[in-house]
């Protein structure tokens, strides 16, 4: 998720490798009316926090300061026209005082979630631009052992949570599954599903239409092992272990539908 936030950038030799492509680009950027003249030994205050930044538990921002000849806009444009075709260009915001725009690479699945560059550009007097060049990447944590559907679980128990739009239908009655295989398909389906890497501060909506929740125990009537319940905000799944929250994990498209189909339900879950 990128959304516009100020704050701190920090490094880290993860960034090395892919910053070493996406930052090294820049530094050696020029405008048509000459090339850069050397390296900012520190940021103009226009230019001290990033335009935006991937709001991730997990990410890392490279960045460095550079000045070239030329207007602003003008320098941020021939930044766009000579960028890698890998590159994909995304939000841009528009000054005065700053100019800025976010270029991506595709995500790595299962290791990168995102990787963007962004470029911001503001006067710096005497027809000169001040260049701010942010690297950032959010990479995609392992999920330990110890935070997933104990084997012991035996049964669950399906239920749809009640949507606060009155205009939906009341939820259909909790169901339980007993048989073995169904149940180590819905736990495998909980298992798949990645540690979400959304920041504590992100300002996700409340979600209003219900979901569904997973209770796995080892008998009918026995201790509770594990519940999964989602959507919850951001589009994450609340997850548990023997009653202690985990890392939230990260809902996709197909989790639900595939909960409905290996339980034979038609429910109709938003």
């Amino acid at each position: 998720m990128r959304l516009p936030l100020r704050c701190a950038p920090g490094k880290a030799l993860l960034l090395a490798a892919w910053a070493a492509v996406a930052v090294a680009g820049c530094a050696a950027t020029h405008t048509t009316t000459g090339p850069v003249t050397a390296a900012l030994p520190k940021a103009p205050d226009a230019l001290k926090f990033p335009s935006s930044t991937l709001v991730s538990t997990t990410l890392v921002d490279d960045v460095s300061f550079w000045r070239a000849p030329g207007a602003p806009q003008a320098v941020l444009a021939w930044e766009q026209a000579h960028l890698t075709r890998r590159f994909t260009p995304e939000d841009a915001d528009f000054g005065p005082p700053s100019w800025d725009r976010t270029f991506s690479l595709s995500p790595v699945p299962g290791v990168l979630n995102a990787r963007d560059l962004v470029v911001e550009v503001t006067a710096a007097g005497n027809g000169q631009t001040a260049i701010r060049v942010d690297a950032q990447v959010s990479w995609q944590p392992s999920r330990p052992a110890s935070e997933r559907v104990p084997s012991a679980a035996r049964v669950v128990t399906i239920t749809q949570l009640p949507s606060l739009d009155p205009h939906r239908s009341r939820a259909p009655a909790p169901v339980t599954i007993t048989g073995l295989a169904a149940v180590r398909r819905l736990a495998a389906l909980v298992d798949s599903l990645q540690l979400s890497t959304i920041g504590p501060n992100a300002p996700c909506p409340l979600t209003l239409n219900g979901g569904i929740q997973l209770t796995f125990l080892a008998r009918a009537g026995g201790p509770l092992l594990a519940v999964a319940q989602g959507p919850a905000a951001c589009g994450t799944v609340q997850f548990n272990v023997g009653g202690k929250p985990q890392p939230a994990l990260q809902l996709t498209d197909s989790f639900i539908p595939q909960i409905l189909k290996v339980a034979d339900l038609n429910w109709k879950v938003p």
